[in-house]
Order: C-alpha cells, then sequence, then structure tokens
C-alpha cells in the first residue's frame, strides 16, 4: 500500500501500539511482600489461624462467603470393576465431591490453606492432589493476588466390595 490508502492503516497501528504500551505501563507490579495465609476448613469456616488482616475483630472461627464458599457439593455411587490377580472384583463406589470458591479480598497476596478432613476408608480423588496430610486431613494450598478468585475441586472416593455372585 502506498499514498493515502497506507495512511489510515499506520495511524490504526500506532493507536494499538499506544493503547498496548498503556496497558503494559497501568499493569500493576509484582506484589514483593511475602503472602498471608487464610485456612479454610472443609465447610468454608475461616480459622483463627488465618492471617490478622483477614479475622478483623473475629477470635474465633466464621464465616464469611465472600471469602469462601463451597459450590456444587454433591454425593454420587456406582458399581464399579477392579481387576486384580487375574480375578474380577465388583465394588460399590461412592463419590463425595465439592468446589471451593474464594476470593483473596485484601491488597496483599493470599495462600489458602483449604483443610479437609477425609473419613476412614476414604481417599481423596482429586486434581490437584492435596500438599499434604495432616493425620486424616488433606491440606490443599491454593494461591490468590490480590482481588483474585479461585476455585479449588476435592472429590473423596470409597470403594466396598461387594459379595461376587456365582456364575
Amino acid at each position: 500500500m502506498s499514498g493515502s490508502k497506507a495512511y489510515p492503516v499506520l495511524l490504526v497501528a500506532i493507536a494499538f501500539a499506544s493503547m498496548a504500551a498503556h496497558a503494559v505501563a497501568q499493569a500493576p507490579a509484582p506484589s514483593s511482600l511475602p503472602p498471608i495465609q487464610i485456612v479454610v476448613d472443609q465447610s468454608c469456616t475461616i480459622q483463627p489461624e488465618s492471617d490478622p488482616s483477614v479475622l478483623g475483630d473475629h477470635n474465633d472461627a466464621f464465616r464469611d462467603a465472600e471469602i469462601c464458599h463451597r459450590e456444587s457439593v454433591l454425593s454420587s455411587h456406582h458399581i464399579g470393576e477392579k481387576i486384580a490377580d487375574g480375578e474380577r472384583a465388583h465394588l460399590l463406589v461412592h463419590i463425595a465431591e465439592q468446589e471451593y470458591v474464594m476470593q483473596n479480598a485484601t491488597d496483599t497476596p493470599a495462600v489458602f490453606v483449604v483443610r479437609q478432613k477425609v473419613p476412614d476408608g476414604w481417599t481423596v480423588d482429586s486434581e490437584p492432589q492435596p500438599s499434604t496430610m495432616d493425620g486424616e486431613t488433606a491440606v490443599f494450598l491454593v494461591n490468590a493476588i490480590p482481588g483474585q478468585r479461585v476455585r479449588l475441586h476435592v472429590g473423596l472416593r470409597r470403594s466396598i466390595p461387594l459379595a461376587n455372585n456365582a456364575e
């Protein structure tokens, strides 16, 4: 292109370049502050060992749906099969799952420490797997930048062997 046809294209390119430079200049700088901890249990109750900036005037555990709430709390069961050592076994499989929705309402990066009890005979069946196990409690760590809303899906599974039918 040349002459007057190229001029509008050049103006558009300059405008986009200017907008991109302005957007980069307004992007927040990464924080050098260490992340605060927000500790929640399987019911999304904020625990007293959370950062004082989140606790405010609360001395005990409390709920705040803006900071943490659960969605998609589901349970189901189905018949499964497992083959081990050439033997086929039928299982009654129970699934319990929920999705945590957490929001970092602070102006500092945060780590949500989600503590999910795992009943005896159950296993964690989700991605990601817990960061650690503390006895019978699965501990998940979820990072959130200031203002960010994050989700964590946690599934638990229990398989009970069924008596095999004579064939």
